[in-house]
Parts: structure tokens; sequence; C-alpha cells
């Protein structure tokens, strides 16, 4: 199974209110009617910035789950698709600014069963490799050397890596980012805490800096309206 990000900037002249009002009702609507998501989320930007990061052009990421790439594809391609969310997607996105990520998911910690109404704060880190890294070394350090600091992190109960597919790279252009972190907090006030602990400040950070490029890579705070899920 694989998973694409569709990373959204709002649409200029709208507000915050509208993007995430019309996104979360009548594009979710929309989305019921396409057979082959596997599952669908959408991640709204929380006002709450990460500190440390720079701000993402992003108000939120849709993420969608498919059984391999020629699913994605046929998706895009379906009736279904052509004349109902990708028309609607100029209605609340700036649409030369979205940015897509087709990825394959390694699932870190797992934490609990998250249903769909499942509490939780999310952060979303948009990571690019440390230059003169290939993919390769990139991800075989990610979840090889880095991955295994990361459960020690105070109140952290899930931790995903969503690793951009190595094929997706003979694009034009190619991906923005080399992948996609996903770290869930039970609430704002265990984040904080959790941020400001040193097994995140010290230790993590510190080795980031052997694999990432921190200089490109951004990060926002979201909450997870689940659309399609198990």
């Amino acid at each position: 199974m694989i998973k694409v990000f569709a990373l959204l900037p709002k649409k200029p002249g709208i507000s915050n209110e509208q993007f995430h009002g019309h996104w979360r009702g009548v594009h979710a609507q929309l989305a019921l009617r396409l057979t082959s998501l596997r599952r669908y989320v959408q991640s709204h930007r929380l006002p709450q910035q990460i500190p440390g990061f720079t701000t993402t052009p992003y108000e939120g990421a849709a993420e969608v789950w498919f059984d391999d790439l020629e699913a994605a594809q046929r998706m895009r391609e379906s009736p279904e698709y052509l004349e109902g969310a990708f028309k609607d997607e100029p209605n609340f996105i700036d649409v030369p600014g979205l940015t897509r990520l087709v990825t394959r998911e390694n699932i870190v910690v797992a934490g609990p069963t998250m249903t769909k109404d499942f509490p939780c704060v999310k952060g979303l880190f948009l990571v690019k490799r440390k230059p003169g890294m290939s993919v390769a070394e990139f991800q075989d350090y990610w979840r090889n050397r880095h991955a295994p600091l990361v459960p020690r992190t105070p109140h952290l109960f899930r931790y995903v890596q969503c690793h951009v597919l190595p094929e997706t790279y003979e694009s034009d252009p190619p991906p923005a980012y080399d992948g996609v972190a996903e770290l869930y907090w039970p609430d704002l006030a265990k984040f904080q805490e959790s941020w400001a602990s040193p097994e995140l400040q010290v230790e993590q950070f510190n080795d980031t800096r052997n694999f990432v490029d921190g200089k490109n890579s951004v990060a926002l705070l979201a909450e997870e309206v689940r659309v399609i899920w198990p």
C-alpha cells in the first residue's frame, strides 16, 4: 500500500475558516465518491507553531492511501475525481502551489488502536535530506539509526516515517521533500512538554544534523479529520 500526501496552500482571498470549513465539509463529501481510496485523512493546520521550524506555506495536508501507484493514477483519471474533487480544488486551494508526495509508511511506534474520532495533536515534519546524501543513504539512516531514538520522547504515542518512493525521483520536477515524519501527542499541553524535553531537544536534534537539511525542512501542527477510516 502507498500513501499520497497533497500539501495544500490556501486560495488567496479566503479566510482560514473558509478554507477549513470547505475542506472539511464540501470537499470531504466529494472524496467519499472515490472507491479506490483505502483511507483518507485531512490534517488541518493548527495556529500554534512548532518552535525551531520554518512555517510551511501549507494550510493542511490531505493523506490518501491506495493499493499501489497504478490505483492512484487511475483515480486521477476517473470521471468521479475529474467531475468532483478535482473541479472543487480551485474553490479553496491555491492549485499552482499544491505539492504531492508519494510515500510508503514505516510505522516505528504504532501506539493504541486509533478509531475514527480518536483525539490527538499531530506534528508533520516535511524533511529534505542533507546535501550530498543519496536517497538510499538518507532513507537507511532515517530508518535504522534515527528511528530508535524517537520512542524515548516523553508523551509521544505514535511515530510514522513516510519515505518518498525512490522511483518518483525520476519525475520532473523531482519531489519537493524526501519524507514526512508524523509524530502524535494526546494534546497541545503534552506536545509542549515533550518538545522541551532533552530527549527531543538534545538527542534527536543533534542526530538530525547527520541526515536532514534543517534550513529547507518545514513543519506544522495539525488536527486529524479521518474521512475514510477502517
